[in-house]
């Protein structure tokens, strides 16, 4: 798997957005183990009080001391507490910069507790084990805190230079006093700081890569199951809208061979003209639902290409005309100047779909084919002053069709020929919206990119 950028600095994706989903996303658990590790912390900084009561009273660093102390275990205490009850919900507000505020006091804070225990010692052996046990409760907390506080990697180092820092300025210091100089411990102490900062960065990303590994996963679910949801509807779709031309020819067959044993060769003429009919019927069908398949494994590719409104208006009318006519449907073309650059099969496939979706169903007397040029748009219109959709007022800006579509017997829209347009329409950059109104018929709107004439 690609997994997109993240930096090695800092552990954050490259992408801004993506980023923020992540935080969005993910906010809460840190939220939570942010709130949890400040209250124990600063817990324990308030309860170590008691040794700086016990081994500093009296020495001039006793104040500054468990006055560090206690700062920080009180504006742990308060950030920590604000962040479990108050859950404050943005991570770029003030939980994020209050967290830093508590690493930089804790960060003061160890470093004066290290400076002030080496002093109240008169012996070298003294001093060393002083040394050594700052070396050790100073790795310790550093560690902790990189796993603890992972999501927050600039804070992390800032405190593991805190540490590292000041260590190594005590172990300067005391160079000549202690029983022996404390190269181990400062060895040790500096790469528990870079261990724990490393930590931090290491986890952030592995955090990353498991969000993202999860977002691919959701969205190869949701696509599976759009899939299946889609499968299940074509299916049913048609099932019902095969049916009817199946059973007609049925019944054209039975008629045909009626009238042949009649010797009525006139009526059998008309019979199978009925029958071409339906069989072509059918046979768009299945083209459809063949085009619709291979839109959903995206087999077919799209081509953009100039093509002038007036040609593929004039198409329609020359295709659907006769059709219309039968029906006592006036179908009319509004003269248009106008280019588009699309893909001229889909564009075809789904004006036609339209057009023929109209004539069959709106039950109006009239279709109108028109354009109308928005900037850097066109927009493709169908409209017919039938009964409208189903569903009464009814807007449509995606897939899928309105309540109870499919319908054929009762006179309503087809689902399948709406899903197929809507399908085409995604599939080749476009944007197709269909509006109805109850009792006013239906107009389908399908925005193309606009092409410029050669003389404009």
């Amino acid at each position: 798997m690609d997994y997109p950028q993240i930096r090695r600095i800092d552990g954050r994706f490259s992408d801004a957005a993506l980023e923020q989903a992540f935080l969005a996303e993910s906010w809460s658990g840190i939220r939570l183990q942010a709130g949890i590790t400040l209250l124990a912390f600063s817990l324990a900084w308030l309860i170590s009080t008691s040794i700086d009561l016990s081994y500093l009273q009296g020495t001039d660093r006793f104040a500054t001391t468990i006055t560090s102390r206690i700062v920080a275990g009180i504006l742990g205490v308060t950030v920590g507490g604000w962040m479990l009850i108050a859950a404050p919900q943005n991570p770029q507000g003030w939980a994020g910069r209050l967290v830093f505020a508590w690493i930089i006091t804790s960060t003061i804070a160890a470093a004066l507790v290290a400076c002030a225990y080496p002093a109240v010692e008169t012996t070298p052996d003294g001093i060393s084990d002083v040394l050594v046990f700052t070396s050790f409760w100073m790795s310790l907390h550093i560690i902790i805190l990189g796993v603890a506080l992972a999501y927050f990697p600039w804070a992390i180092m800032i405190s593991a230079t805190g540490y590292a820092v000041s260590y190594l300025t005590l172990t300067v210091m005391w160079w000549d006093a202690a029983e022996h100089p404390m190269i181990g411990q400062s060895v040790m102490m500096v790469s528990c700081c870079a261990f724990g900062w490393v930590m931090a960065i290491m986890l952030s990303i592995r955090a990353r890569r498991r969000y993202f590994i999860m977002r691919r996963y959701e969205e190869a679910k949701e696509a599976a199951e759009r899939a299946h949801e889609f499968t299940t509807f074509l299916l049913a779709a048609t099932g019902h809208d095969i049916r009817q031309p199946v059973f007609a020819l049925d019944l054209n067959a039975a008629r045909l061979t009626e009238l042949l044993e009649r010797g009525d060769t006139g009526a059998a003429l008309d019979v199978s003209r009925s029958q071409q009919m339906v069989t072509r019927n059918v046979s768009r069908m299945i083209s459809s639902i063949l085009e619709v398949a291979h839109l959903d494994a995206r087999k077919r590719t799209v081509s953009p290409d100039r093509l002038p409104v007036s040609r593929l208006a004039g198409t329609l009318v020359s295709a659907f005309g006769e059709i219309a006519s039968n029906k006592a449907i006036a179908l009319t073309a509004a003269r248009s100047s106008a280019h588009i650059h699309a893909d001229p099969g889909i564009v075809e496939h789904i004006l036609a779909n339209l057009v023929s979706n109209a004539i069959a169903h709106s039950g109006g007397d009239r279709i109108v084919i028109g354009a109308r040029r928005r900037g850097e748009t066109v927009d493709l219109i169908i409209a017919d002053n039938g009964k409208g959709l189903p569903a009464g007022d009814t807007e449509l800006t995606a897939r899928g069709a309105p309540p109870e579509a499919g319908e054929k017997s009762s006179g309503k829209r087809s689902g399948l020929g709406l899903e197929i347009v809507f399908r085409l329409a995604e599939h080749g950059g476009l944007k197709l919206r269909v509006a109805s109104r109850a009792g006013h018929g239906v107009m389908a709107v399908l925005t193309c990119p606009a092409r410029r004439t050669a003389r404009s």
